[in-house]
């Protein structure tokens, strides 16, 4: 009748992420991507870093944050503000080479979900200060 997908919660003092569906399960027929939600305290900053094969698209769940986001070659920087009140709903691609940064700004706890592709590698993954 029913298919459960039960997933780890890491839990940090900046917010929480769990992995939804994923191409590192069985989750047929959404095995081709990998997603997970992002829970971000009130005033955190998540995410300083950037990944060099990894590509990622983040929409807002609640909340409002700020996405910063530069180009680690050029250091060029844009910096966008995601509401989810707003009338419009966006969500963003991020490709690799870009280092990105969210930080809620809502007074309230905030979430996203990522969307990725391939899965997360600690080896992909480079920390970076803005």
């Amino acid at each position: 009748m029913y298919k459960k997908l039960s997933r780890k919660k890491h839990i940090r003092e900046d917010g929480w992420l769990s992995e939804l569906v994923s191409m590192n399960y069985d989750d047929e027929p959404f095995n081709c991507v990998h997603s997970y939600l992002v829970s971000i305290e009130a005033d955190k900053t998540r995410a300083k870093h950037y990944h060099n094969k990894k590509e990622e698209w983040l929409c807002i769940c609640s909340g409002k944050i700020e996405l910063i986001l530069e180009d680690i070659t050029t250091n060029k920087r844009k910096t966008l503000i995601l509401n989810s009140n707003s009338e419009n709903y966006d969500i963003i691609y991020i490709p690799p080479g870009v280092a990105h940064a969210v930080k809620n700004i809502s007074g309230n706890k905030a979430s996203a979900v990522i969307f990725s592709k391939p899965p997360e590698d600690t080896d992909d993954t480079f920390g970076y200060e803005f």
